[in-house]
């Protein structure tokens, strides 16, 4: 059963003492819904364009936050896991997953983790490697237009988040820590298998992996959008973005610092940035920052196509860019950056 975001607001509320004002509480009322399925759209609110299913919703900011490190480091990859093009194929190959544990290792101030292209075993993997310290969250890949997931290995998304001081993680209605999004933009664009030919279907297969940290008021997402040879990949990846930047809206008005990012299969190319590709991701720059902010660091061959996002609130950069890993694990180099704390 939908639940309605004014509903879920209410019984949140009513549960935790939230500090923000009414204002902010009005805005987020207005562009937030939550629950399984589609949600209902309070009267007079914008209709929601994203499905959280959390136990917390955007949950307003709370006292934490007073005992973080003063930097935090962030990296994301996708590893490649099931594509035929794949260096290291399936959910047998774990080798990238050895590779991030010991970068993670070597530097203390590793905090987020964002992983596309995952099989659920590379994801228990890396909660085994990086330890009872970290938090990890995994989403299964759908094939297009389906409820189906995907061959071999359900690859999908995955964020991981270090246990901080005064961490406390919120759990979704599934028991686990986390949660999953669903863009709902998408929602009657897709068609079977992402072909032409197939029939289009209401079914949403884009979204993300999330985890918050409501001790010290983080979210962290982790997304992965349609690759260009789909049927209407510019308008699926276009509306997912924007879906995607509304989720870090809400959250930061609700008081959270947010990091975003992925596989995003929208060409910013590292020299002689096209006009076309900077218009499409401009929405991400109004309020955020990119961990590659000079945005040179071509991540897949001559192609600008992997973020990470970090809030203006909350964070200020201190350096970014695409880390070379051993040997050929992956079609896609790892973007990393680091960034100090601020007071919200």
């Amino acid at each position: 059963m939908s639940v309605s975001a004014l509903t879920h607001r209410k019984r949140t509320a009513a549960r935790k003492p939230y500090v923000a004002g009414a204002a902010v509480l009005a805005a987020l009322l207005a562009s937030t819904a939550c629950g399984a399925g589609s949600a209902d759209t309070p009267k007079g609110a914008a209709a929601p364009v994203a499905e959280a299913s959390t136990g917390e919703a955007v949950a307003m900011a709370g006292q934490g936050a007073q005992r973080m490190p003063s930097r935090v480091a962030a990296l994301t990859w996708n590893i490649c896991g099931i594509a035929s093009a794949c260096p290291n194929r399936g959910e047998g190959q774990t080798e990238q997953i050895e590779e991030i544990a010991e970068i993670v290792k070597a530097d203390s101030g590793y905090a987020v983790v964002l992983l596309q292209e995952t099989c659920a075993v590379h994801s228990k993997l890396l909660k085994k490697k990086l330890g009872k310290n970290w938090v990890v969250r995994h989403r299964d890949g759908l094939m297009m237009g389906t409820k189906d997931r995907t061959f071999p290995c359900e690859a999908g998304v995955a964020v991981a988040m270090k246990k901080l001081p005064g961490s406390t993680f919120v759990k979704g209605p599934d028991g686990r820590l986390g949660w999953d999004v669903t863009f709902t933009r998408t929602r009657g664009l897709e068609h079977v298998d992402g072909k032409a030919d197939r029939p289009r279907t209401q079914y949403t297969t884009q979204g993300a992996a999330c985890l918050q940290d409501k001790g010290n008021n983080i979210l962290a997402c982790s997304s992965h959008f349609v690759p260009g040879s789909v049927k209407n990949a510019t308008k699926i990846q276009n509306l997912s973005l924007g879906d995607l930047r509304q989720t870090t809206v809400d959250w930061q008005k609700g008081g959270y610092r947010t990091i975003v990012g992925g596989d995003f299969n929208i060409d910013v190319k590292a020299k002689n940035l096209p006009v076309v590709g900077l218009k499409r991701m401009s929405g991400m720059y109004r309020g955020n920052f990119e961990a590659d902010s000079d945005n040179n660091g071509a991540t897949h061959g001559k192609r600008k196509i992997d973020y990470i996002f970090f809030s203006d609130r909350g964070w200020k950069l201190r350096g970014g860019g695409v880390r070379k890993t051993s040997g050929k694990l992956s079609d896609h180099r790892m973007l990393t950056a680091a960034v100090a704390v601020r007071p919200l």
